[in-house]
């Protein structure tokens, strides 16, 4: 199902782009900005969805890059639009997952006792979400320098969350004891759409602000914990399934735009 979706947003992205070369009323623009986490996305919370059955996302300020595509109608301003946006979100900075996941017990409760003491690295999880939308814009100019536009899109967005991974290793005992608690999560679609209004200079830079909704979609994946005691010893391995609750993507974007032709 994923390969297929992919597969999809590959094709209208290609189909768009040779679509827009075709028309001398086509426009294309490469977007930069910052993203701000919204609702339960962006709420601070002593805990978040990816560690555990919360509803809360989590998510830090973010950055945005992407590409609008505009072919102009014969309706005077309106066009039709396809837009392809990158979207990453660290954690907030209280968020780190070693004060929340329980890395340090076997699957019945008991201490492991090879890494009491140990110090550990710890790599957080990250969000990359990656929605395709098609819709309508309509732009107008005030003179010769300013106009302003206003446009609105449907698509889907693809969310990705990159593991969460803790590991102990010591380097100062000959056995060197190691162990790993990763989490790995599904990647997920939903229905996604976006709004936005802004100004235009000179038909060559535009500055606009955008609502985006990503929709919702269950948190899940496998969580896997490696022990290895001595450095011929076989790896001890546990390795489960967990589900938690749906998580809401919403974001605010504010960007500059640029005119690529």
């Amino acid at each position: 199902m994923k390969k297929k979706t992919l597969s999809v947003i590959i094709i209208l992205v290609a189909a768009f782009i040779g679509r827009s070369s075709m028309f001398a009323q086509s426009s294309t623009y490469l977007n930069l900005g910052v993203n701000f986490p919204q609702g339960n996305f962006g709420s601070k919370a002593d805990n978040c969805v990816l560690y555990s059955n919360n509803d809360q996302g989590g998510a830090n300020t973010g950055i945005n890059v992407g590409f609008k595509f505009i072919n102009r109608t014969k309706a005077n301003g309106l066009g039709f639009m396809f837009t392809v946006d990158g979207m990453y979100n660290k954690l907030q900075s209280d968020l780190s997952s070693d004060n929340f996941v329980d890395y340090n017990t076997d699957q019945y409760g008991h201490i492991i006792e090879e890494i009491e003491g140990i110090p550990i690295t710890v790599k957080n999880p990250k969000y990359f979400n990656l929605p395709v939308m098609a819709g309508l814009n309509y732009s107008s100019d005030f003179n010769r320098t300013l106009g302003f536009f206003v446009e609105a899109g449907a698509g889907i967005n693809a969310r990705f969350i990159t593991p969460c991974k803790i590991t102990a290793f010591d380097y100062t005992l000959d056995l060197k004891p190691d162990y790993t608690f990763t989490n790995r999560y599904t990647t997920k679609f939903a229905f996604a759409f976006q709004f936005g209004v802004g100004i235009k200079i000179k038909d060559a830079i535009t500055l606009g602000v955008s609502y985006f909704d990503l929709g919702s979609a269950l948190v899940q994946g496998t969580t896997e914990k490696l022990l290895k005691t001595t450095a011929s010893a076989p790896v001890v391995g546990e390795k489960e399934n967990f589900k938690y609750r749906q998580l809401s993507t919403k974001m605010l974007v504010v960007r500059l735009g640029i005119h690529l032709g």
